[in-house]
């Protein structure tokens, strides 16, 4: 949890929720609901998203204010409350109090004044605040600690975004404000000036007091219209200009004498930690809460947020801490055991610089185990880590000794640190629950234990809240922590693995996945070598091949103008231009300038062809090649990728932090990029990319006997299918668009490519791409029969699965944002990806196995989708060449043989 205060506005909540939901909702009495329910539903939307738990809902506690008195037509042109709103009135307090938040409001003075008070209280003690608003009166608190969030638009406002909306900086907002007036407010302001007359006065000249001062100036400004007419009403009555800042002048500094709902005194003279833990949110009444809302008929959109909001569940278990004195008949227990889970707490996430804090143990459904090592504060003796590794480092590595855990890699990682090779790695429960479920949301420990268990889980943030690292935990409450860890991923293999076996998930699980856990950490740890003074050089060129792009964009737009801004782009390209804007997809704020319209727009102008070159360059520049050399580790010299064995839902691997997965190979930057990955001195890199392995999967899947025997006779499959597709003779040459046209349609297949989308690709008519896919399908037979036998099983048993039994369920596939046939796409695909995944997996494990055993001098360094990157000693690059090719062709025996691609250079840009 953050420490950011949240100041909600709530009679703006209301009113927003009562015109968000249009639909006369009533229960059987009667009472209309229609706010009650928006109203619950946002804010129930709001304090998922949160990140703190200091929060307050105000409310206006009356009409009548201060400003009545400074203005008694204030307001005046108000109509009453809605008369459907007046009976839902008194129960928007009840809910929010129900859900655990403090409800204030003060009489004389409105939310905004209240919201205003707390914001600059806590901006004098360097607190940040949000206010959760979509009031434009509020605009003019925002402040590099005070930032305004309007939910509904999910739009943070910070000082960049007020200038956007106003254009003029937050300090300003309430001269703005005082200059165009209010009707709804009564507020009179300046007769005939709007917005832009507003922010031209104050760019020119300030504030209200400023342009007062300098009437006699504005009068003969030409460049601000009708500032003859604007001088005139301010010299003969200037007070109406400042009576309008004073109505619209927020109150900083109201009498922090709190009242809630019945006007009871809480607290006087409040100071800043004082009035935090009093608006500190509380534990949601769940039996008020089900109540009203059963009485308000609507009790069903409570019940996840309950559910994951009640008081915590926890396993009821003995959970010991093992001291320095403990360890000796502590050990000869783990001795005794033929399995356990385990699990590390380190200083870093990063396993290359992490260092062992503490370890937990266990092997019992009741008991658990924490033995601290390096805690920074200890009432007893730590175990000293010397004596941990040597004492549990034959166990460790004893194949025989099964150990399970969560995210294992993590661990096994560390582990290496301190030479240990941890083996007979049998059980990672974060890896089984994926193979169960890949489409899931998460795999983390918190769900796991509730979906499984039923037990909510102590949170790593919570432990750590305010420390620098795990060290600074007090031993009791790390025990409690660490030990739950463990007992919870003991606990979460008995209830996973019969669902493994249920499931004939066993093969995938311990052939391919468990034994990939410990390569994938050894790959990580290898690392890469990467050129930085190569990446600085390019950085530059970037930047003015950027310089250069953006004074071109300028040249073309005819005015410089923010490219980034949305709203500015579209004027440019739809008022100034006059682009068509028929078939173009439209937002709220009108039509969108995403990628998709600027590549639709580039075949009208050059202006949007050249703001998506710049806009590819910018991000190669920011993502890669001024972003990697920041990845670099300090003790190795080397870039160490993370990679995720448990993110995409086909079963292929992919990389964070940083991502190596996605760099462009098609164009010339993304080439040099690949430039920097270089071998030290002595050692050279070797490719190894499978050579259209999906292709060869889809053969021996399908038996299409045409895809076989092109394969087995060693022919060029895109060439052979471009030649059946257009009808061409076995002895014609094709040209490049020929065959990038057979490569389209036998990848597009893959995917389920629609006609539709195969006109895209190749920018030619829909029924001529329709007509190309039904030729395939007619040469390619088998395929089809394949694909309608696989989309059988889904509609039968609603999961399709790999050769090695890898699944994947149509009912867990998120759908959202996607047109019709994305579901059946994605099952269809899944069993050709996943499984040419698993065979490059199987080529890992086999790769790595044999680099271990015989310890040869070849280490895998980078896995990108079908290839493998290795590094070796030049003396050695023949022999590791004629073995990876060995290893990685024989992964698998299919109906077709599997081929590599093999490459050797310096770096990796010079094998490409």
């Amino acid at each position: 949890m953050s420490d950011k205060i949240y100041l909600i506005d709530g009679s703006g909540y209301i009113f927003r929720a009562f015109y968000a939901v249009l639909q006369p909702l009533k229960t059987k009495n009667g009472l209309p609901t229609n706010a009650l329910y928006g109203f619950t539903k946002m804010l129930l939307k709001l304090l998922r998203e949160m990140e703190s738990d200091q929060v307050v809902m105000i409310f206006d506690a009356g009409k009548e204010t201060f400003r009545n008195q400074l203005y008694p037509l204030y307001k005046a042109n108000r109509s009453e409350c809605p008369e459907d709103l007046v009976p839902q009135m008194p129960y928007f307090r009840q809910i929010s109090k129900a859900l655990g938040l403090r409800t204030l409001e003060m009489p004389g003075f409105e939310a905004d004044d209240l919201i205003g008070t707390f914001v600059n209280l806590f901006q004098k003690h360097n607190q940040e605040v949000v206010v959760v608003s979509a009031d434009k009166d509020l605009m003019q608190l925002v402040h590099p600690l005070t930032s305004i969030y309007d939910p509904m638009k999910g739009k943070h406002y910070k000082k960049a975004e007020v200038i956007e909306k106003f254009g003029v900086a937050p300090e300003f907002v309430v001269d703005f404000l005082a200059m165009t007036g209010d009707s709804s407010d009564n507020i009179p302001g300046l007769s005939g000036v709007g917005p832009k007359t507003a922010t031209a006065l104050i760019q020119a000249y300030g504030g209200v007091e400023n342009i007062i001062e300098q009437v006699d100036a504005l009068a003969t400004n030409t460049s601000i219209r009708g500032s003859k007419k604007i001088a005139e009403q301010i010299k003969n009555d200037p007070q109406i200009l400042r009576l309008s800042k004073s109505l619209t002048q927020i109150e900083l500094n109201v009498p922090l004498v709190l009242t809630d709902i019945v006007s009871q005194p809480l607290i006087q003279e409040l100071n800043p930690e004082d009035l935090k833990s009093y608006i500190k949110r509380q534990v949601i009444d769940v039996d008020v809460l089900q109540k009203l809302t059963a009485q308000l008929e609507f009790e069903s959109i409570v019940s996840d947020f309950i559910k994951n909001n009640a008081p915590k569940k926890e396993a009821v278990a003995d959970y010991q801490t093992i001291y320095a004195k403990d360890f000796p008949s502590w050990l000869k227990q783990i001795y005794e055991q033929k399995e356990f889970s385990f699990d590390l707490e380190t200083t870093s996430l990063s396993t290359i610089d992490a260092q062992i804090v503490g370890a937990a143990f266990c092997w019992d459904n009741n008991q658990s185990f924490y033995l601290p090592i390096a805690h920074k504060e200890s009432a007893e003796q730590q175990v000293p880590v010397e004596l941990l590794i040597s004492s549990l480092k034959p166990i460790l590595e004893n194949y025989n000794i099964k150990k399970i855990g969560q995210n294992l890699k993590y661990d096994v990682g560390v582990l290496a640190n301190y030479d240990v090779r941890v083996t007979g790695i049998s059980f990672d429960t974060m890896v089984a629950a994926y193979l169960l479920d890949s489409d899931a949301s998460s795999f983390g420990l918190t769900r796991l234990a509730k979906d499984y268990l039923g037990f909510d889980v102590t949170e790593y943030k919570e432990t750590t809240a305010g420390l620098q690292d795990f060290s600074e935990v007090q031993v009791e409450q790390a025990t409690h922590y660490a030990a739950q860890d463990a007992h919870y991923a003991w606990l979460l293999k008995e209830q996973l693995a019969p669902k493994i076996i249920a499931n004939d998930l066993t093969r995938v699980m311990e052939e391919i996945e468990m034994p990939l856990v410990s390569v994938l950490s050894d790959i990580e740890r290898n690392g890469i070598g990467l050129d930085t003074d190569f990446l600085l050089k390019m950085s530059g060129q970037l930047e003015k091949d950027l310089e250069a792009l953006n004074i071109q964009i300028q040249d073309l737009a005819g005015e410089d103008f923010n490219q980034n801004s949305t709203k500015q782009l579209a004027t440019i390209f739809f008022e100034k231009l006059g682009l068509p804007t028929a078939g173009l997809k439209k937002t709220k704020t009108g039509i969108s300038t995403d990628v998709t319209t600027l590549e639709k727009l580039s075949h009208l102008h050059p202006l949007p062809k050249t703001i998506l070159d710049y806009r590819e360059l910018y991000k190669l520049k920011s993502t890669y090649v001024d972003a990697l050399p920041r990845y670099v580790n300090t003790k190795t010299h080397r870039l160490h990728t993370s990679f995720n064995q448990t993110i995409t839902a086909t079963g292929r691997l992919s990389s964070s932090s940083p991502n190596l997965q996605n760099i462009p190979i098609q164009s010339e930057y993304g080439r040099k990029i690949r430039t920097a990955f270089c071998a030290p001195k002595g050692t050279k890199l070797i490719s190894a990319d499978y050579s259209q392995i999906e292709l060869r999967v889809l053969a021996d899947l399908s038996q299409d006997k045409n895809l076989i025997l092109a394969f087995k006779n060693d022919q060029d499959i895109h060439t052979q299918t471009a030649r059946q597709i257009l009808n061409l003779s076995g002895d014609k040459p094709l040209d490049a668009n020929q065959r990038r046209l057979g490569k389209t349609i036998n990848f597009g297949i893959i995917y389920g490519m629609s006609g539709f989308r195969l006109a895209k690709e190749l920018e030619i008519p829909v029924g001529q791409a329709t007509r190309y896919i039904d030729d395939y399908f007619a040469f390619y037979s088998g395929v089809k029969d394949y694909f309608q036998k696989v989309e059988a099983k889904l509609n039968a048993d609603g999961f399709v699965e790999t050769m090695f039994g890898r699944k994947r369920y149509i009912n867990s596939i998120d759908t959202a944002g996607r047109d019709k046939g994305f579901l059946v796409r994605a099952a269809l695909n899944a069993p050709v990806q996943g499984t040419a995944a698993d065979i490059i997996k199987i080529a890992m494990n086999r790769l790595q196995h044999v680099i271990i055993t015989d310890k040869l001098p070849l280490k895998i360094i980078l896995q990108v989708h079908d290839e493998l990157l290795f590094e070796t000693s030049e003396d050695f690059a023949d022999t590791a060449r004629q073995l990876i090719q060995d290893l990685m062709e024989s992964a698998l025996s299919l109906a077709v043989p599997l081929k590599i691609g093999l490459g050797i250079g310096s770096n990796w840009g010079e094998i490409h």
